[in-house]
C-alpha cells in the first residue's frame, strides 16, 4: 500500500471518531478502571486473614498464659465462623479469637485468648463437653482449609481443658469418670486411645490430617499447652521448638511463609468434633519473621525465586485483564456518548 493510500485510510477512520466523545468516554474509562482496581483490593485483603506478626524474646518462650512475656508480643484479633463444611456442622457460639506468637533460637510459642462465660472442662456428668482449642499448621503452599486433603498434610495442635482438670481438685478430665470394674467398660483405655488416658501430662495432642475424616494421632508429641480461665476469659499457650523429626510436623524456621487457622469449641453450647468456631481464611507467618538473630535459616534462593516468580505473573495477569477492561468500557462508553450526542 503507498504512502498516500495509509494516509487516506487513518484520515478516514480519524475521522470517523469525534473527539468529545472520545474525550469523556476516556474520562469514564479511567473512572470505572479506577473503582475495578479497588474492588480488586478489597477482594484480595478478605480473601486472606492477614500475617500474624511473632515477637522474639530473648530468653525462654513462655509456656504459662500468664507469663510476663506476653506483654510485648503483638495481638490480633481473627474473626471465627460456625463450622459448616463437614457434618457435624455446628459451633460459632465463639467469635473472634485473639493471637499472639513469639519465638526464640529453639522454640514457638502461642497464646490464644477468646471470651466465654463458662470454664467448661469436667467430664463429670452426663452430656458434658469439654471447651478445647487448635491450631492448623502447613509449610510451604496454602492447603485447603478443609483440614488439608489428599498429598496435602497438615499438621494440627489440639488442647482440652478437661485434660488439664484432670490435676484440679474441683474437675476430672477422666474420659471414664463413673466407677468401672474392668476393661470390658473402659474400651478406650484398654485400646490405648490417646483420647480415653486417666491423665495428661503436656495438655495437649499433635495430630495430622489429609481432610476430613483422617484426623491421625501422630506418633511423634512434640506440643506442649496450658490453659488458664479468669474474668470470662480462656487464654491457651501452645508451645513446639522449631524443628522436630515428625512426619507432617510444620517447621518453623525461616524460609517459606506458615499457613496458620485457628478453631475453638464450647463445651456448654455443646460444641464438640466438627461442631466448632473456626477461622475460614489463613493466617501467615512469613519467613522473614521467623528469622531471629543467631538462626542460621535464612531464606533461600529458592524461596526467593519462587516468591518473585508468583508476583511477577500476578502482575501480568492483573496489567492483561486491566488492559481488557479498559477497551471494553472504553468502547461501550464512546458508543453510547455517541448514541446521545
Amino acid at each position: 500500500m503507498s504512502g498516500d493510500r495509509i494516509r487516506a485510510a487513518v484520515g478516514v477512520a480519524t475521522d470517523r471518531f469525534d473527539s468529545s466523545a472520545v474525550a469523556q468516554a476516556a474520562v469514564v474509562t479511567v473512572a470505572v478502571v479506577a473503582l475495578l482496581i479497588g474492588v480488586q483490593a478489597a477482594v484480595s485483603a478478605a480473601a486472606v486473614s492477614g500475617s500474624q506478626p511473632v515477637e522474639n524474646v530473648g530468653g525462654g518462650v513462655p509456656s504459662s498464659p500468664g507469663a510476663d512475656a506476653w506483654a510485648d508480643a503483638e495481638r490480633r484479633t481473627v474473626n471465627l465462623d460456625p463450622q459448616r463444611m463437614a457434618i457435624p456442622r455446628g459451633g460459632g457460639s465463639v467469635d473472634e479469637v485473639d493471637v499472639e506468637a513469639v519465638t526464640n533460637e529453639s522454640h514457638v510459642a502461642f497464646r490464644l485468648t477468646w471470651e466465654d462465660e463458662t470454664r467448661d472442662a469436667s467430664l463429670g456428668a452426663p452430656n458434658s463437653y469439654s471447651d478445647a482449642a487448635a491450631v492448623m499448621l502447613r509449610r510451604g503452599e496454602e492447603p485447603p482449609i478443609t483440614m488439608g486433603a489428599a498429598g496435602e498434610p497438615v499438621n494440627i495442635w489440639y488442647w482440652r481443658a478437661s485434660w488439664q482438670s484432670a490435676d484440679d481438685a474441683d474437675g476430672t478430665g477422666d474420659m471414664y469418670a463413673y466407677p468401672q470394674d474392668d476393661e470390658t467398660t473402659t474400651p478406650g483405655l484398654a485400646a490405648d486411645n490417646p483420647l480415653s488416658k486417666e491423665r495428661y501430662t503436656r495438655y495437649a495432642q499433635n495430630y495430622y490430617a489429609e481432610g476430613f475424616g483422617s484426623l491421625t494421632h501422630a506418633e511423634t508429641q512434640p506440643v506442649s499447652a496450658q490453659g488458664r480461665y479468669t474474668g470470662g476469659f480462656w487464654q491457651v499457650t501452645f508451645v513446639r521448638e522449631r524443628t522436630t523429626d515428625g512426619e507432617y510436623d510444620a517447621d518453623l524456621t525461616a524460609g517459606e511463609p506458615v499457613h496458620l487457622a485457628f478453631a475453638v469449641w464450647n463445651g456448654s453450647a455443646d460444641e464438640v468434633n466438627g461442631a466448632k468456631s473456626l477461622t475460614y481464611r489463613y493466617s501467615q507467618l512469613e519467613g522473614d519473621a521467623l528469622s531471629v538473630p543467631g538462626d542460621g535459616s535464612g531464606s533461600d534462593g529458592g524461596s526467593e525465586t519462587d516468591g518473585g516468580s508468583g508476583s511477577v505473573s500476578s502482575f501480568v495477569s492483573a496489567v492483561g485483564g486491566g488492559t481488557i477492561a479498559a477497551a471494553v468500557t472504553f468502547l461501550v462508553a464512546y458508543a453510547m456518548i455517541k448514541r446521545k450526542s
